[in-house]
């Protein structure tokens, strides 16, 4: 009679064991998946305030000064870059601030205001001087 209720001893212990180990399993893959999730949140706030910064870009009067040339918008810390690359075309590049997040787009310019050209969209540095991304 005592062999059985030690039997149901060591079951509810490895039952108890298991769910332990179980538990203690999901909470680490939680703690982990919690992690990716606030990355990613970060990665897609940096990548809207870029587009938006860009946005912002191709609505500002551009002097015809020598390029490049960088304008700020105090207020949501985006900034915008714009470069000459030949005769035709100019690069444009926002980013939001405080990120090393930035997307680029090919314009025109006609008069002081920026034109997009189209299929211009670009999510990496184009130039292949690495200095001219920054």
């Amino acid at each position: 009679m005592n062999e059985r209720g030690n039997s149901a001893l060591g079951v509810v212990l490895v039952v108890l064991l298991t769910g332990s180990l179980t538990l203690h399993a999901s909470r680490e893959r939680l703690a982990q998946s919690l992690s990716l999730v606030a990355d990613e949140r970060h990665h897609i706030r940096d990548f809207w305030a870029a587009q938006s910064a860009l946005q912002w870009g191709l609505a500002l009067s551009w002097p015809e000064a020598l390029t490049p040339r960088c304008q700020q918008e105090p207020q949501q810390g985006w900034r915008s870059c714009l470069q000459r690359v030949n005769d035709e075309r100019l690069l444009l590049s926002g980013r939001a601030a405080q990120s090393d997040l930035a997307l680029w787009r090919w314009v025109a310019i006609r008069g002081r205001r920026l034109e997009p050209l189209p299929h211009g969209w670009i999510d990496y540095c184009p130039l292949a001087q690495a200095n001219r991304c920054r």
